[in-house]
């Protein structure tokens, strides 16, 4: 039996290629969000919504249309979306739906203030129920994604110690065996680290071993001073090993001054230099 309602809903299906032409129109203009949607992506979605509203009209049955609703407030958090645009796209979207009501009013004497509020109350529960669905998914994400920044800063944290590690040698003796890239913040950390390690221990000697640092430039080689001026500072004497001749001839260019460290051609002269130091020698047993 055709009723008000069932006739509003014909109305609204009608009107729904003017109502998608316009309602996109708003959406993309005031929102950052739906500007960077592409039309055959945006439209679809807003032409569902647009039937969605009208067989709850024709039906008298707004729980299809509110659960379509909780679906597309998820989609668009998952999509990026802020809420911003999301109340923009609703704000067009119930503006347009009073336009096409007072249309039919004017047409037909039968719409009268009960059919409007009916409609009024399916706009708001589809309001209710996005916004609502949007706010929670949009937290859920929030969270997650400061889950996975602190455990990528955790694996971070944990990769960067992996590559500086420092090792106890001998009793008050530190090894600090570097391999790849040095750059400001790992130079940083290893000086920490290294002045860390040589307190809690209170080594008397530490060996830094840059066998395994491809290449030497100014600011690399001011890190490496650095961190053996500062180690020198609290009572470390400092071996340093693995210079090879094309980082040697490096340093000379730059006019390093490696004066005041002890330098050894590899790892086993460097742990002599400690064990002489100590006043000890390694001898073979017979």
């Amino acid at each position: 039996m055709t009723t008000i309602f069932t006739e509003l809903q014909d109305f609204l299906l009608a009107r729904r290629p003017d109502m998608l032409a316009e309602l996109a129109q708003r959406v993309q203009q005031h929102s950052a969000g739906y500007a960077g949607l592409a039309q055959e992506e945006l439209l679809p979605t807003m032409s569902l919504t647009i039937e969605a509203l009208a067989e709850a009209i024709g039906s008298q049955d707004s729980l299809p249309f509110v659960a379509y609703a909780e679906a597309l407030g998820e989609m668009r958090a998952h999509a990026g979306f802020i809420l911003t645009d999301v109340l923009v796209a609703i704000n067009a979207f119930r503006a347009l739906t009073w336009d096409a009501l007072e249309a039919f009013a004017a047409q037909q004497p039968a719409c009268t203030v009960e059919t409007a509020r009916i409609v009024e109350d399916m706009l708001g529960q589809f309001q209710r129920a996005m916004v609502t669905s949007f706010s929670l998914t949009y937290n859920q994400l929030h969270f997650q994604l400061l889950d996975q920044a602190e455990q990528i800063a955790a694996q971070q944290q944990t990769i960067r110690e992996l590559s500086t590690p420092i090792l106890p040698l001998y009793q008050n003796v530190l090894v600090l065996p570097l391999i790849g890239a040095i750059d400001s913040f790992r130079a940083g950390q290893m000086m920490e680290r290294l002045l860390t390690a040589i307190s809690e221990r209170q080594s008397d000697i530490v060996i830094i071993d840059i066998t395994g640092v491809p290449v030497i430039d100014t600011a690399v080689a001011n890190y490496l001073l650095q961190t053996a001026r500062a180690a020198q500072l609290i009572g470390a004497q400092v071996i340093m090993v693995g210079i090879g001749p094309e980082i040697a001839q490096t340093m000379v260019q730059l006019g390093v001054d490696l004066s005041q460290i002890a330098i050894g051609a590899n790892l086993q002269t460097g742990i002599e230099l400690a064990l002489r130091f100590l006043g000890k020698r390694i001898v073979r047993r017979q």
